[in-house]
């Protein structure tokens, strides 16, 4: 039955070509191959399957079905590798399309043969290993395809890798042999009196010894010592770094297995590779000692020998060398010590990184700036554990908490400060996912940051207190209570309460001084750490205890501060709480707010302008009725000539993600596509009231729209934009550069996007663009001019082509623009209109 039902299974299988068939019957051709006795119907089953092998197959563009050329690759080799009884017909046949001239025919013979040789196993494979071999190097020395390279080597490693399988050890072993051959036939091309041959050469004894630890020791001991002698009689340094590339690649082979018989072997060499590495790294060519930190970065996963000598070599070169690629290299090998060696990383690295940090701030001269990076680039990197943690946020916050010393005397202290907070903060991102580095984050970290900045508030003079550093501080609070959960939340909002609601910060170890920084007659250096407690008060879901108490502070930081920062930070922790408990808007007067807004005479008419904006946003954000009305409020406000300006920017405001505040991340309430309905609900009114509007504040209206098109998803834009682009042009004929520069921004995405709407108004357009093209206030107004000039070719030839002339005499002035940059956009845009109807 068995027999009988195989061969009907063949006969009707045979000639099959529509793909839908081939796939189904590829899958019950290797279901029948696995579970059914073949019997003497083998050679039939294979030849009724390999007969479409290589596939070759395109699908049609109509093609619904979806089947793609890999689907049927993929199902042709499911069956030539389901049975080793397949070996002595597929091998011919691999060998055959190997030596074809076909490209995807020899990667497909290739990728066979990877999945195949293993399964097909020992014995089948001798008739054909040498064969297979010198296909396999004739596509690594001379394809020139990267694709059919990898194939190849990955081949060689999987016969390498069956042949390791033997039981038979030793010289007498298949594998042995097989090496020896390879060796042997590989010997020529290492003398050294000819290196072309040398890389191609070196990746496939790589591949080689990447198929079994036996193959591994063998290739080491005859190439290793080979490369060292070449190494040592070179004085070209091209030639020495090519040979030291090398042996960091079977360096890299010997770490992947794991105290492998062929570590002991590489042990034998690692007086002679140490050796050749420092000479490298001492040498006078940047190149070299790049290759020589690599090296070092191979024999730091490979051995744990000279380890120290290695990461002092490392250090220097990280902060002595002159070159700043090498200084970068020097990354990659602290991060393998930082892995593998943490008692090094521990004991040497960190104390010395943080002694030069130190070091550093005490002097300040020219490029220190650049040295703190490198510093605060080496602290990220190598800060990966707890105890790693604990050591660097320690050292940085200590540092950080004297900065009051240092005062404004340097005009680069804020910089270089807040390059050392940014440091922290990437310090704590890297390690929020140990479940031990986060809970010494919550319970200390956090405590210290807030000592930190609180004990500089109560100073007069300190470089903490520039708005950018407090905001770096507060993003690094942020980044820890959003990953708490509703326990450590809740100590924390009373931790922040008794601190900054209730002045007591006895809990942080600061008893001098008064802190009130929710108080409207407090210094600014202690309103402004507002931003400090809105990290945990926007990431609460619950309804906070003291809710009605932050409320009332915050709105009269917002109203009366005389300080723009902290009316700006209170507004923004205002809006966060109003997301989440709207509730609270009975609390707050919003109709007294909006009555100061529209009078003209009111101080205050900026500061309550702004808090109607966040609160817009606050409830816009999670769709809540009174939403449109405050948006119409505030749409009606786009003709004051006071205040228009800052209204329109509001707007953008309102549409703009924020990472400090009303992000998902703090879990602020959002209603799916609310930009978009804000879009669809306004913008008829918007048109309507631009049309009414006098001439001297209708770009606000157009700010207003550009803020909105920049935040539609494209497919929603190109439906609503034949009514909308007069009002575009319009913004590129304003006086406003900002304004000019996001239109033209959006021109040039929708020239992709809608060619027949921006081509019904090209005449409008280009004239408009040249200009702009030789506009001197704005060097990024010139560049995009240009752009956009050169992407109107891609509309119809018909539409663009009786402007050619006009374009191209327009951009003369252009071409002699004294910044490069816009001279090389000049170029292009006029290489795009001189060919343009040639093709």
């Amino acid at each position: 039955m068995e027999a009988d039902f195989v061969l009907g299974f063949i006969q009707v299988m045979d000639t099959e070509k529509d793909p839908r068939n081939l796939m189904t019957c590829f899958q019950c051709a290797r279901t029948i191959i696995l579970n059914f006795s073949l019997g003497v119907f083998v050679e039939e089953m294979f030849e009724v399957t390999s007969c479409y092998f290589p596939i070759d197959f395109t699908p049609p563009p109509n093609d619904n079905y979806k089947i793609t050329r890999d689907d049927l690759i993929k199902g042709l080799r499911g069956c030539l590798s389901a049975t080793e009884k397949f070996a002595e017909y597929t091998y011919p046949l691999l060998l055959e399309k190997l030596t074809s001239d076909v490209q995807s025919a020899k990667l497909d013979s290739l990728q066979t043969l990877s999945e195949c040789v293993e399964l097909y196993g020992i014995k089948p494979l001798k008739e054909f290993q040498t064969s297979l071999y010198n296909c396999i190097k004739s596509e690594i020395f001379s394809s020139g395809n990267p694709a059919i390279e990898q194939a190849a080597l990955e081949a060689l490693s999987g016969i390498v890798r069956t042949l390791s399988k033997s039981l038979l050890e030793g010289p007498d072993g298949p594998v042995h042999n097989y090496i020896s051959e390879i060796l042997q036939d590989c010997k020529r091309y290492m003398t050294g009196e000819d290196n072309r041959l040398l890389v191609p050469v070196c990746r496939l004894l790589v591949s080689c010894a990447e198929g079994s630890d036996s193959a591994c020791c063998q290739v080491l001991q005859d190439v290793i010592p080979n490369l060292i002698g070449l190494y040592n009689k070179s004085s070209v340094n091209s030639q020495r770094k090519l040979v030291l590339e090398m042996i960091s690649r079977f360096v890299r082979v010997v770490g992947g297995y794991s105290q492998g018989q062929c570590h002991k072997v590489f042990l034998t060499y690692m007086p002679e590779l140490s050796t050749i590495i420092k000479s490298a790294l001492i040498d006078s060519s940047s190149h070299l000692r790049m290759t020589g930190i690599s090296g070092v970065n191979e024999m730091l996963k490979v051995s744990g020998e000279d380890t120290q000598v290695y990461t002092e070599l490392i250090l220097d070169k990280t902060f002595n060398d002159q070159d700043k690629d090498v200084r970068k290299s020097c990354l990659e090998p602290l991060k393998t010590i930082a892995e593998k060696h943490t008692d090094v990383l521990e004991s040497t690295v960190i104390p010395k990184v943080l002694e030069r940090l130190k070091d550093g701030l005490k002097n300040v001269v020219k490029g220190s700036e650049d040295v703190d990076n490198e510093i605060n680039a080496v602290l990220s990197t190598v800060t990966i554990s707890y105890n790693s943690l604990v050591m660097v946020s320690k050292e940085l916050l200590q540092v950080l908490s004297g900065k009051s010393a240092i005062g404004m005397e340097s005009d680069k202290a804020e910089q270089r400060t807040n390059n050392l907070v940014s440091c922290l903060l990437t310090v704590i991102q890297k390690n929020l996912d140990d479940k031990k580095s986060f809970e010494y984050l919550y319970s200390n970290a956090v405590l210290n940051i807030y000592k930190t900045v609180i004990q500089n508030s109560l100073s007069s003079t300190s470089v903490l207190h520039s708005p950018r550093i407090i905001n770096s501080f507060s993003r690094c609070v942020q980044c820890i209570a959003i990953r708490c959960d509703n326990s450590q939340l809740q100590a924390l909002y009373s931790l922040v309460t008794k601190i900054f609601l209730h002045g007591s910060t006895s809990a942080i170890d600061i008893t001098d001084g008064t802190f009130n920084p929710l108080d409207v007659s407090s210094p600014w250096q202690q309103t402004q750490m507002v931003s400090m407690v809105t990290p945990v008060l926007c990431t609460c879901n619950e309804k906070l205890i003291d809710e009605d108490e932050y409320v009332k502070k915050l709105l009269n930081l917002s109203r009366m501060s005389p300080h723009r920062t902290t009316q700006t930070e209170a507004c923004k922790c205002l809006a966060g709480i109003v997301n989440k408990h709207p509730d609270i808007l009975q609390t707050i007067d919003l109709s007294e707010i909006e009555k100061t807004v529209q009078n003209k005479t009111a101080e205050s008419r900026l500061s309550d302008l702004q808090i109607i904006i966040w609160l817009t946003k606050a409830l816009v954000m999670r769709g809540h009725q009174r939403s449109q009305a405050m948006i119409l409020f505030l749409m009606s406000l786009l003709s004051d000539p006071d205040i228009g300006r800052e209204v329109a920017d509001g707007f953008n405001t309102i549409l703009t993600d924020n990472d400090d505040v009303l992000n998902r991340q703090m879990k602020a309430v959002t209603r799916m596509m609310y930009k978009q309905r804000l879009f669809v609900e306004n913008v008829s009114h918007l048109v309507k009231s631009f049309d009414t509007t006098g001439q001297d504040t209708r770009k606000n209206y157009l700010r207003v729209l550009s803020a909105m098109l920049k935040t539609l998803p494209k497919q929603v834009l190109i439906n609503e934009l034949p009514p909308l682009f007069p009002l575009m042009v319009h913004s590129l004929l304003s006086d406003d550069l900002e304004l000019q520069t996001s239109t033209m921004d959006t021109l040039y995405d929708l020239t992709h996007d809608a060619p027949e709407v921006v081509a019904k108004h090209i005449d409008s357009v280009i004239p408009q663009l040249l200009k702009l093209a030789k506009e001197q206030t704005s060097m990024k107004l010139r560049q995009s001019a240009l752009q956009c000039i050169g992407v109107l070719t891609v509309l119809p030839t018909h539409t663009v082509l009786p402007y050619k002339v006009q374009v191209i005499k327009g951009l003369e002035k252009a071409l002699d623009d004294k910044k490069r940059l816009v001279r090389k956009e000049a170029v292009t845009a006029r290489n795009e209109w001189f060919l343009l109807g040639t093709k």
